[in-house]
């Protein structure tokens, strides 16, 4: 066998392998997808009519919001403040993804809807007040819902990783989430 044939043969096994990866990889459930598990404390429990208030707290944020349903349809506006360890320690909110899911009585996600996303590296400094407005009809069997968010805050407006220090800028990062369970604790 000549070597470009061995070299064709090489490229069609690593084809074939990345393509197995990659189906495994779509098939597996994620936090935010339709199955995955959010814990008691975190749901938010509908109630009809409305306005009805409350605030989620978490160590890195807090969300006061307020709901409305009606007609299998969901209301909820909210503010967003950060925790103050981020804008203490950080100077840039390099992004802030914030989800809402909608639950069944076991507290299963139905469906997961992006609400807010605050933009590409934006000073703490210069950050405006952070407020969202979703409407959304509700999934079949819909009795609560709960947020979720991820983000990233950076010292000098960068870098990556859970706490992270890129060598060649001098730059920290500090990866932040509150996501729902892949699964049920069994």
């Amino acid at each position: 066998m000549c070597a470009k044939e061995k070299a064709s043969t090489a490229l069609k096994v690593l084809l074939v392998g990345l393509l197995i990866h990659l189906l495994f990889a779509c098939a597996i459930k994620t936090s935010l997808s339709p199955g995955a598990w959010v814990e008691e404390n975190d749901r938010i429990a509908l109630q009809d009519g409305g306005p009805h208030k409350g605030s989620w707290q978490t160590r890195d944020l807090s969300i006061d919001y307020e709901y409305r349903e009606a007609a299998k349809n969901l209301e909820v506006t909210g503010t967003i403040k950060l925790a103050d360890y981020i804008p203490k320690g950080f100077s840039t909110l390099d992004y802030l993804r914030i989800y809402i899911h909608f639950l069944s009585s076991n507290g299963v996600v139905l469906e997961t809807k992006s609400v807010k996303f605050v933009g590409y590296m934006r000073y703490l400094d210069y950050l405006e007040k952070m407020s969202f407005n979703s409407q959304s009809s509700l999934p079949e069997d819909t009795v609560a819902f709960a947020f979720s968010y991820s983000g990233r805050a950076s010292q000098g407006g960068g870098g990556g990783g859970f706490i992270s220090e890129n060598s060649s800028s001098g730059q920290i990062a500090w990866d932040f989430w509150k996501v729902p369970r892949r699964s049920p604790p069994k």
